[in-house]
């Protein structure tokens, strides 16, 4: 009874100390009152009151007895609903205590009682008397503050009586509460930052503020302004001091390292039992504490100790798993490891690597990276990205992790390639900083193309993937390709004991091998690459995973014609999952382009529309950009917007240097698409020009028997045709059937015209082919859907399909003696001497080269020539300077 009269001496009562109210009249003093109304935790509390019983759990100084108080005396000021209990550690008669409360009310069936201090001792005198209550006595309202996690919260869901949580992380000031706390102080412009590095904390922001109090604040601090965000390599900002002047973070420090000193003096007032006191410090290395990894952190028992840090409020139950998991806050954390463990620079070490594993096997790959990087063990933390490669580019280890690997210096990335080549996916992923990614991947591949010469078969293929991804992304090809080459050869002499070695992402490292094949031109050997990639993803049984490996093999089989085979195994691999805009533009990539070839090629062009859509997500920084930028002149050329795609293509290819390095595919891409554009357009003299630069002699050819084609020259479509032989892709042996198809037409050659339509039926239906039809000209696509009328051919096209690529760009008509004054222009520009060769006069010669320029539509001989040259009008690559 002695407690609970002092009980109602205090703020909780209904019978106000020393007189109450004329106490309060008498007042000169004004309060100073630090707590403020939080609307977002009293709807907490309204809506908890919905049960029986209500946990307010949190650590110590979280704020639970002031945030109760608050809400309720927000409710009822003079407490005539509520009571107030303090739960001494040996309290004996809590039942007794409870009840009498009740019973003293002025509305017992409805009256709530706050049990302050309640620990798990006090769990065995209550646990009936709820139960009977919530039956009994349904408005009755209990509400428990305490720091341990209670048997009540662990078994509520089997409890026949209503019990709500209010977590600890509920407890948190968010950063518009602590501007309001600390509105009209030194600290008001500090609110986001102090919030954000003490984690919300209201015993921390207290102490911050009265520190605060009688430091001087200096006069730049107080008018510092916002500063322009910094670039930084993740994109993202430092909340805590990146907006803030030099002055205002040196202030902003100074606060910081006054509460560190007060937590210091309050570690070192606890009155801690023999040993625990390092075991107090030993937990504060790892980030959470998952009960499984204290036993590899100290050989003693913990469970006493962790009974009693939990007691004391220094540890607390993780909100997302409770049963398994402590926390520490991390302030906390940082004082107990400055104070206690280091000076002891091996111990620590020991410590971060036993909790790098423990993480890496069971955790956050983030967690065990920032743990390896502190030990410092950077090969286990090459481990760690190699062990969880997929969370690098889509999860938290990216995000975060790539800001710990741009601390380290160049010295430790040369001998680690594949802290390097993480650092310098980082930085590509930026769409900025391309000579630094440049840098790094130049010593990355150095570095893996050293440390894997004396390697075990596993590290060394390892060192290959990393000197074929960095070569490729670096743009030489020549060297993505012979490194890729070696690693499959060793892969195949590797045992599968070996092999096993490689550990899960064995299928990707394949797969990025075979995507270097493929930029490089070794198309055949990327298809047995990606084969041998979707094998290992198999037996590692990763195939229920995201189906990486088996869409990059749909796409290559997409851009080598076998569309029934890529939509097959586009059918395979999780389509929802990468038609989902939020699912990692990179990875996705191959799965939205594929599907964009097989719309088009089945006349989709809504679904290809939309396909190109998903693919242009992030495309800034994205290597697969060239065959993005194919994609959208192929469906702008179907659509008939040539000259916005013209103008846009022209822009990307100016700012070329901004782009990823494109490889030799994809630069052969960018030609395809930069001559379908300017065909299109009815600029066929450019669109040869173009054509002349592709690094592909099948492309080369290709493009320029289409530009032929329109120029209505079909003896020159033969010939470029049958120079060409038989193309091994289906998808060269349909388009070149369809060319030779309408240059058969066009000269009208009924012989041929059968077996040519026979040829392009069967390969369109053999392979699921029809986008080059769609591409030939208007009056040759016209004739060709005619044909098949009357032949009775089915084309998987529509019959009403009308191109929009122009025909009837012939070559200029000149006579034969313009002709013949061409073919000595290449020799000499003297009108004279050709005068006296063709024995014609001077002023003859003049008139003909002025039809000759006005047909081919230049004013000078250098021009004439080149113009001459792209038509065939002449052969001869030499040309004199001509003044």
């Amino acid at each position: 009874m002695v407690l609970l009269r002092a009980f109602r001496l205090g703020l909780g009562s209904r019978r106000r100390p020393f007189g109450g109210a004329r106490f309060k009249d008498q007042m000169i003093w004004e309060s100073n009152e630090e707590s403020i109304p939080r609307p977002r935790l009293d709807g907490l509390f309204d809506r908890a009151l919905s049960s029986s019983v209500v946990i307010a759990r949190g650590q110590r100084g979280s704020g639970k007895r002031v945030a109760v108080r608050g809400w309720l005396s927000r409710r009822d000021a003079p407490a005539n609903s509520w009571s107030w209990i303090e739960c001494l550690p040996d309290e004996t008669r809590l039942e007794e205590l409870l009840a009498h409360q009740f019973a003293q009310a002025a509305e017992p069936d409805s009256h709530l009682v706050v049990l302050a201090g309640l620990g798990a001792a006090h769990e065995p005198q209550l646990s009936k008397y709820l139960q009977d209550m919530g039956r009994e006595y349904p408005d009755r309202r209990v509400v428990m503050l305490t720091r341990e996690y209670l048997e009540f919260e662990r078994q509520r869901t089997l409890l026949p009586l209503g019990i709500n949580v209010i977590a600890p992380h509920e407890f948190g000031f968010t950063a518009d509460e602590a501007a309001a706390y600390f509105r009209g102080t030194a600290l008001e412009d500090y609110a986001v930052p102090l919030s954000t590095e003490l984690c919300g904390t209201p015993v921390l922001l207290r102490m911050a503020r009265l520190r605060a109090e009688t430091m001087e604040t200096p006069v730049s601090a107080r008018s510092a302004g916002r500063r322009r965000k910094p670039l930084t390599l993740a994109g993202l900002q430092d909340p805590r001091s990146a907006e803030l002047s030099p002055v205002a973070k040196e202030y902003l420090a100074e606060v910081l390292s006054a509460v560190e000193r007060d937590v210091k003096m309050l570690l070192e007032n606890e009155d801690f039992g023999p040993g625990e006191r390092d075991f107090f410090a030993v937990l504060a290395v790892p980030t959470t504490v998952p009960h499984a990894l204290v036993k590899h952190l100290t050989s003693q028992q913990p469970d006493k100790w962790l009974a009693d840090l939990e007691a004391r409020g220094l540890l607390y139950r993780c909100s997302r798993n409770p049963d398994e998991e402590y926390c520490l806050h991390p302030l906390l954390r940082r004082v107990a490891v400055n104070t206690y463990l280091a000076s002891d620079a091996d111990r620590m070490g020991s410590l971060h690597r036993i909790c790098a594993r423990y993480e890496m096997a069971r955790g956050s790959a983030f967690r065990a990276l920032r743990h390896a990087l502190a030990a410092p063990d950077h090969q286990l933390a090459s481990e760690v990205l190699r062990m969880h490669a997929d969370e690098y580019l889509d999860g938290e280890l990216g995000t975060r992790g790539s800001l710990l690997l741009d601390e380290l210096p160049l010295t430790v990335l040369a001998r680690y390639p594949m802290l390097a080549i993480c650092l310098a996916i980082a930085y590509s992923s930026t769409g900025n900083f391309k000579l630094k990614t440049l840098e790094l991947l130049a010593l990355a591949s150095a570095g893996a193309r050293t440390v894997g010469r004396k390697a075990a078969p596993a590290d060394r293929l390892v060192m290959m993937v990393i000197e074929s991804v960095a070569a490729r992304l670096s743009g030489i090809g020549e060297l993505s390709v012979k490194a890729a080459r070696s690693g499959i050869t060793l892969h195949r002499e590797m045992s599968l004991e070996q092999r096993d070695d490689l550990g899960p992402f064995e299928g990707a490292m394949l797969v990025q091998l075979a995507l270097g094949l493929h930029a490089g031109g070794a198309g055949d050997e990327a298809f047995i690459a990606a084969e041998l990639g979707v094998s290992s993803d198999h037996r590692h049984r990763r195939v229920d995973n995201d189906h990486y490996a088996t869409t990059v093999q749909a796409y290559l089989y997409a851009l080598s014609g076998d569309i029934h085979r890529c939509s097959a195994l586009l059918s395979e691999s999780a389509p929802e999952h990468w038609a989902d805009p939020d699912t990692n533009p990179y990875f996705a990539t191959p799965f939205r382009l594929a599907s964009f070839v097989c719309a088009m090629e089945e006349q989709r062009f809504d679904d290809a529309a939309r396909w190109v859509e998903l693919a242009r997500i992030d495309q800034h920084n994205n290597e697969f950009w060239p065959a993005i930028r194919l994609a959208e002149a192929l469906l702008a050329v179907v659509n008939g917007e040539t000259t916005t795609s013209l103008v846009r293509m022209q822009g990307y290819l100016v700012r070329e240097r901004e782009q990823p390095v494109a490889q030799r595919v994809g630069k052969s891409m960018l030609v395809s698409a930069s001559c379908l554009l300017n065909l299109a357009a009815g600029d066929p003299i450019n669109a040869l020009k173009i054509a002349a630069k592709s690094n592909s002699e099948t492309s080369k050819t290709m493009m320029q028997a289409r530009v032929r084609l329109a120029q209505g020259d079909p003896q020159e479509v033969l010939r470029l045709c049958t120079a060409l032989g038989v193309a091994v892709q289906p998808r060269t042996r349909f388009a070149q059937a369809v060319l030779v198809l309408g240059a058969s037409l066009q000269q009208n050659n009924r012989t041929v015209i059968g077996g040519a339509f026979r040829t392009v039926a069967a390969l369109s239906e053999e392979y699921g082919l029809a986008m080059a039809l769609n591409l030939l000209p208007a009056p040759d696509l016209e004739r060709v859907l005619a044909e098949s009328r009357a032949l009775r051919i089915e084309l998987r096209i529509d019959p009403n399909t009308v191109s929009n690529i122009p025909g009837g760009l012939g070559r200029a008509e000149l006579s034969a003696r313009e002709l013949a004054v061409l073919e000595e222009l290449v020799m000499t520009g003297s009108a004279a001497e050709i005068a006296g060769h063709q024995f014609v006069s001077v002023n003859t010669v003049k008139s003909q080269l002025r039809s000759i320029y006005r047909k081919l539509g230049v004013s000078d001989r250098a021009s004439a020539l080149e113009a001459a040259r792209v038509q065939g009008l002449v052969t001869s690559p030499e040309v004199e300077n001509f003044d």
